[in-house]
């Protein structure tokens, strides 16, 4: 009699950890939305992941309770294993969905990254250009070493893979698709494009002076 009301007595501490377990995923189930929204602001890739990231962390340090409830109700009764049952299905989902939030964030946010530093070796590289086009096309040197500023410009220019230029785009074309749009990198990407094809139209300005010299 006294084996039978103990079993009784850890059957129900048992169902109500189980129960407690439930409200616990189903609260956190709560704070995973199918469709975080789009971003505006660079801050909120980093503020997305990190958020995902302390739920994750949550979800570790929770791990051992889960096992060790499992556990108990697969030994106490086939009531208790079925109920378990669902918590596990529940707890797997939870897990799955956490982990997908983190892989998607990381990713959003290393694409981020190297395009901001995309960005910035590229307009590097367009400085430089600049100043090389503007010294072949304003310097008063003769026909010769014109013509040898030029071979150096065209040199230049085509040493320089436009991998770089073409990346930018691709990268900002998957941002898109991940509903990021900042207004403050469109306006970048924007700008370099711009700047690019103008200084490509001024290289073949220079080119032209420079042939149309030769022909005098």
């Amino acid at each position: 009699m006294t084996r039978t009301i103990d079993a009784l007595k850890r059957n129900k501490l048992i169902q109500e950890d189980i129960r407690e377990l439930d409200d616990w995923i189903m609260d956190k189930e709560r704070e995973i939305l199918l469709d975080d929204g789009s971003i505006f602001y660079h801050e909120q890739i980093r503020e997305r992941l990190e958020q995902y990231q302390r739920l994750q962390t949550e979800l570790t340090l929770k791990e051992h309770t889960v096992r060790t409830l499992i556990e108990q109700a697969n030994q106490s009764s086939p009531e208790l294993a079925q109920q378990i049952d669902t918590i596990i299905s529940n707890w797997s989902n939870l897990l799955k969905r956490v982990d997908n939030k983190v892989i998607f964030y990381t990713d959003l946010y290393k694409l981020h990254e190297e395009l901001k530093d995309l960005l910035y070796h590229e307009n590097i590289w367009l400085d430089t250009l600049q100043n090389r086009i503007y010294t072949t096309g304003n310097t008063n040197v003769d026909l010769e070493d014109a013509s040898e500023e030029l071979d150096s410009l065209e040199r230049f220019l085509k040493a320089h893979s436009k991998a770089g230029y073409e990346k930018v785009f691709e990268i900002s074309d998957r941002l898109q698709i991940m509903k990021v749009s900042i207004p403050a990198i469109n306006s970048q990407i924007n700008q370099f494009r711009i700047r690019w094809e103008q200084l490509h139209e001024d290289v073949t300005l220079t080119q032209t002076k420079t042939k149309k010299k030769k022909k005098q």
